[in-house]
C-alpha cells in the first residue's frame, strides 16, 4: 500500500462500526493494544490496528527513503479506502493521539469520532512534565548530577525540540526507574513481559529507530496542536490517567476549554497506559462512546 507493506490486524470485520487504533512512540507498534483490547473491543465493533510505516512488523524504511508525519496520515486514509470502510472512529495513544487529531482535521469526512488516549498535543509541556517527574526520582536517588540537569531544563526557555532531546538523556540516566514515570496501575516489568511474550525477537525493534529518527528530523510532531483543538468537529473523548505525565494538566485543560462537546474519562489508577492499567474500565468507556450505549460490556465491569 502506497509503496510499502503494512502489518494490519483486523477483528470482527463484519461489523459496521469500525475503530482504527493508532499507536504511539514514535515507533511503539500496536502490539500492546492487540494484547487485550483489540479482542475485548471486537465483541461489539470492528477493530483495525496496524504497525505504522517502518515499524516492527511493517516493512522497514530505507536509509534514503523520504518519510514524514504526513505519510502516516495518508496511510490511514489509504487503508480505509482499501478496506472499503466509509467512516471509522479513530483512537490514538500518545503520539498516536496527535496523528489522530491531524487525520481527523485533514479528512473530516472519513472520521466519525475521535478518542484520545493519553495524547501528546504539545510536546513542550509533555517533556517539561516528564522532566519534573524525573527530578523527583533523581532527588530520591540522591543523584545530584541528575537533579542539576533536570533543573537546568525546567528553569530555562527551551524549545520543544530541545526538551525532547534532553528527555532522552535524562530518561536514560534513570535506568529502569524511568519506566516508573509511565506506569501506575501495573509494574513496568509486567508491561515488558507482555511485549516480550508477543515479540520475542528483540532485533525486530531495531527498524523503529529509523522511523523515529526521520520524524525527529522533520520535527512537525513537536509543534503544538493545542491551537488546533478548537477546529475539531467530530465528537471526541479524552481518556486520561491521573498519574500520566505526557497528557499533563495543561493539555487536559486545553482540551476541556477548546473542544466543543468533548467528553473526558478520568482513570484514577492509571499512568500513561489506561488500556493496560485499568483494562475493563477502558473497554467499557471506549465502547460506550462508540456505540452511544451505557449498557455495553456489563459482564466485564
Amino acid at each position: 500500500m502506497r509503496g510499502t507493506q503494512l502489518y494490519v490486524e483486523d477483528y470482527n470485520d463484519s461489523n459496521e462500526k469500525v475503530l482504527l487504533y493508532l499507536h504511539g512512540g514514535p515507533g511503539a507498534s500496536c502490539v500492546d493494544f492487540c494484547y487485550h483490547q483489540a479482542e475485548a473491543l471486537a465483541s461489539h465493533v470492528r477493530v483495525v490496528a496496524f504497525d505504522q510505516r517502518g515499524v516492527l512488523r511493517s516493512d522497514p524504511l530505507a536509509t534514503d527513503e523520504p518519510f514524514q508525519l504526513q505519510d502516516i496520515i495518508e496511510d490511514c486514509e489509504a487503508l480505509r479506502i482499501q478496506l472499503g470502510i466509509k467512516k471509522w472512529t479513530v483512537l490514538g495513544h500518545s503520539f498516536g493521539g496527535l496523528v489522530a487529531l491531524r487525520y481527523a482535521l485533514q479528512y473530516p469526512h472519513s472520521v466519525h469520532k475521535v478518542i484520545f488516549e493519553s495524547p501528546c498535543f504539545d510536546a513542550q509541556s509533555s517533556m517539561r512534565a516528564l522532566i519534573s517527574g524525573a527530578l523527583k526520582l533523581y532527588h530520591s536517588l540522591e543523584d545530584s548530577v541528575g537533579v542539576k540537569q533536570c533543573k537546568q531544563y525546567l528553569e530555562g526557555p527551551y524549545s520543544a525540540s530541545e526538551l525532547w532531546s534532553a528527555w532522552s538523556s535524562i530518561g536514560k540516566g534513570l535506568g529502569d526507574k524511568r519506566d516508573e514515570l509511565y506506569f501506575h496501575g501495573i509494574r513496568p516489568d509486567t508491561y515488558n513481559e507482555i511485549i516480550h511474550n508477543m515479540i520475542s525477537d528483540e532485533s525486530m525493534w531495531d527498524k523503529n529507530h529509523r522511523h523515529a529518527a526521520k520524524l525527529e528530523e522533520e520535527g512537525s510532531f513537536l509543534q503544538s496542536l493545542i491551537p488546533d483543538l478548537s477546529k475539531l468537529t467530530q465528537p471526541s473523548l479524552l481518556i486520561t490517567g491521573v498519574f500520566d505525565f505526557v497528557c499533563c494538566a495543561e493539555q487536559q485543560q486545553a482540551y476541556r476549554d477548546r473542544v466543543k462537546n468533548g467528553k473526558v474519562a478520568v482513570f484514577e489508577g492509571s499512568g500513561h497506559f489506561p488500556r493496560l492499567e485499568e483494562p475493563d474500565k477502558y473497554t467499557y468507556e471506549v465502547l460506550k462512546f462508540i456505540t452511544d450505549k451505557d449498557d455495553v460490556n456489563n459482564d466485564r465491569i
